[in-house]
């Protein structure tokens, strides 16, 4: 227990290293199921080789996601524009892997976000207070070409969070409203073309699996708020969604050598948003 603990702790350390140049949500971390392929509690026994077949067929994972969403822009009424959210999403996630060919998944965490946007001439800020947020998701290897190395996978994946309103301003004028709502709800499905190579280097080889895909996004933001100065007037954004409904993916996994536990990812997403994240997985 005390080993699992310690090496969990270094994957903690490793990442919040990176969180300063993480942005957005990952669909890789890692995407591909079969890696890191040797497990940090069972080392040595994996290195000689004398893991059980039920070791080999389940394996745990565990990752840690830091995403900072940059104007995410969304679609709402005429009456409303320049509507958008901005904030962090701090989450671990947590996953099985099964025979490196399906790897349902959860992720528990906390959220730290802001809603913006123009009614007529007001300009409209609520920004929550940092608050629970949780998801899951299921990946899947769809179809693999074994004669070149390429290989499909499939992710689909839902988060949500509901904080409560730290504070609230229409055109730079505090408003009080202690029974404001601020709940989003996310969900994501994609699919993804990738292939695994080795690089060798002086001292080692590294193993990379670069990848690229799809997706379609989507988002609930219920978001609203009364002024009491001003009763009649709805702010709201109406249940606002994502403006782009699809997105483009790049990324690639890395494992530091064959023996590692730890996997790296990089990411960036087009089209729907603009976003780089980076992230880390370790095999318990």
């Amino acid at each position: 227990m005390k080993q699992r603990f310690l090496v969990f702790i270094s994957l903690m350390f490793s990442i919040g290293c990176m969180a300063n140049f993480s942005y957005a949500a990952t669909v890789g971390n890692s995407l591909d199921l079969d890696i890191p392929n040797r497990s940090a509690i069972l080392r040595d026994e994996a290195v000689n080789g004398t893991l059980d077949e039920y070791e080999q067929a389940i394996r745990l994972k565990g990752s840690i996601d830091l995403e900072f969403m940059s104007d995410k822009k969304l679609h709402v009424t005429n009456e409303l524009s320049k509507a958008k959210l901005e904030g962090q999403w701090h989450m671990a996630k947590f996953g099985m892997t099964i025979v490196n060919r399906v790897e349902p998944y959860i992720k528990i965490g906390t959220s730290d976000l802001e809603a913006s946007w123009k009614n007529m001439p007001q300009e409209i800020a609520m920004d929550a207070d940092s608050g629970f947020a949780w998801g899951g998701g299921l990946k899947a290897v769809i179809w693999e070409f074994e004669n070149i190395g390429l290989r499909i996978t499939a992710d689909g994946q839902y988060r949500t969070t509901e904080p409560d309103v730290g504070s609230i301003s229409v055109s730079k004028v505090s408003i009080k409203d202690t029974g404001a709502k601020f709940k989003i709800d996310e969900w994501q499905a994609g699919l993804f073309l990738s292939k695994k190579f080795e690089i060798p280097l002086k001292w080692q080889s590294i193993y990379v699996v670069p990848y690229t895909g799809a997706v379609y996004a989507d988002s609930n933001a219920d978001v609203s708020f009364e002024d009491p100065a001003n009763p009649d007037i709805d702010y709201t954004l109406f249940d606002g969604n994502n403006k782009k409904l699809y997105g483009i993916v790049l990324g690639i996994d890395v494992m530091p050598n064959l023996n590692s536990a730890f996997t790296y990812n990089l990411e960036l997403r087009f089209v729907d948003e603009t976003a780089l994240s980076l992230g880390g997985a370790m095999k318990f």
